[in-house]
């Protein structure tokens, strides 16, 4: 018997019923007799108190008001609160964010990977992380220490073992705030200059927009911008500010993760030949449901 914690955060309703769409799918994916669920919708827009959320596919379920002082993590960390406060930890965590249904897509394929990994994971004693994950060009230093890769952090899950270990999925203001600019101006741009160039360089590829240096998205290898990318300005420096936070917060979680011997994987990870070709046609399906279901989503709101 394994029980799942699955910890979702939103910024309004707006996404939430696609949202749990994918959670459901994901649960049906991982259930197996006597498997306990619990879900906590923590919604940072919400200032009210919390309200329970009732839902057949999950044992507990309720929605509560979050923190947005580092957004999407301080948020996770009031919801991780929130269902240690009602019992035990879960064995299993799994975290998520108005993301997965805004700029993502899941086809019944992709979640049952998903879900047959982590329950394949949930297995394991040892410290684990899993979720997509990203690589930068070369190793890059983050202000923890040196990094090739790190998970994505829309949807991801980790186990208990290792969320004792970490505390907090936030690394803190107090540590953020000392690595980025407090107010705009001119003469700076966001991060300080402690924060190594090489990594300044390639977050801000993702969230700025430079029209000094077309080729630096192709040398990032990024596809695309944040759907906010703009050129920086005392108008938008306080949302960029808090978002250049989020991707340190993101970086840092693998980074602290793997300082504390978590075993780092994802559903597209292969070791020998056949593994390979089957994980790639996976990959490539993937991402051609994504496409295809965003652009229904995009069709429904409108």
């Amino acid at each position: 018997m394994t029980s799942y914690g699955f910890v979702h955060l939103e910024y309004g309703t707006q996404y939430r019923d696609h949202s749990l769409q994918v959670l459901t799918g994901l649960r049906r994916q991982l259930a197996r007799e006597g498997d306990r669920f619990a879900l906590a919708i923590v919604d940072n827009a919400r200032t009210t108190a919390g309200e329970p959320f009732r839902d057949a596919e999950f044992d507990t379920g309720f929605i509560i008001a979050g923190d947005n002082s580092n957004r999407e993590f301080s948020g996770w960390d009031t919801g991780v609160a929130a269902l240690l406060a009602e019992g035990d930890e879960p064995d299993v965590w799994i975290f998520s964010n108005d993301t997965v249904a805004r700029n993502h897509a899941w086809s019944k394929r992709r979640m049952a990977g998903f879900g047959s990994e982590i329950a394949r994971l949930g297995l394991h004693p040892g410290p684990w992380l899993f979720g997509e994950i990203n690589d930068f060009p070369r190793s890059t230093m983050t202000p923890l220490g040196p990094l090739l890769e790190w998970v994505s952090t829309y949807c991801f899950a980790m186990n208990g073992s290792l969320r004792r270990k970490l505390g907090t999925l936030s690394p803190g203001n107090e540590l953020l705030d000392s690595l980025v600019y407090d107010s705009f101006e001119p003469a700076h741009r966001l991060f300080r200059d402690t924060v190594d160039e090489a990594y300044v360089d390639f977050v801000s590829a993702w969230l700025i927009k430079d029209e000094s240096d077309p080729s630096r998205q192709r040398r990032f290898k990024w596809s695309h911008e944040w759907h906010k990318a703009s050129p920086l300005s005392s108008q938008n420096f306080d949302d960029l500010r808090m978002k250049a936070r989020c991707c340190l917060s993101e970086s840092m979680l693998s980074l602290r993760a793997r300082q504390l011997g978590a075993d780092i994987r994802s559903p597209y990870d292969a070791r020998n030949a056949r593994a390979h070709v089957r994980s790639s046609l996976q990959l490539i399906s993937d991402k051609l449901w994504e496409k295809f279901l965003l652009r229904r989503l995009r069709l429904e709101r409108s």
